[in-house]
């Protein structure tokens, strides 16, 4: 059997088509862009308050006032972090330090557990309760 003459050209070109239309077909110009169909979360972000320092007033013998923190408890750093994250459980806090903007705090550092959710971890500020960091 002979092959008609130029049949290499007319194979080229025929597998050049189909290489054509394939990348037309996967880069899909003619349909636009798609629709962002994810799930639309209409719960609104909840604020739940966190209790400040405590300022307490110190006589000492010249009878003049100074104003001093109060550290805050294991316990109370729990429930600061209960507080700011309903739904989660609370693990073991330890003590530690961390330094955010260049400014170093002493902290609780709080574990969070969720079922189904991936954890966190609070540092609340041991001088005033104040949450300086979640990761």
């Amino acid at each position: 059997m002979d092959l008609p003459e130029n049949w290499e050209k007319k194979a080229l070109i025929l597998i050049g088509g189909i290489f054509m239309v394939t990348v037309i077909y996967a880069l899909n110009p003619f349909q636009g862009t798609p629709d962002n169909n994810t799930l639309e979360q209409n719960s609104s972000p909840t604020f739940v308050p966190i209790p400040f320092p405590k300022v307490i007033k110190v006589n000492n013998s010249q009878n003049s006032s100074k104003n001093g923190t109060v550290d805050i408890t294991l316990e109370q750093a729990k429930t600061i972090a209960v507080q700011a994250n309903p739904g989660y459980n609370v693990g073991q806090p330890i003590s530690g330090s961390v330094t955010v903007n260049n400014t170093t705090y002493s902290v609780w550092i709080v574990p969070l557990t969720k079922p189904n959710t991936a954890s966190k971890t609070i540092y609340i500020d041991i001088r005033t309760g104040l949450i300086v960091l979640v990761t």
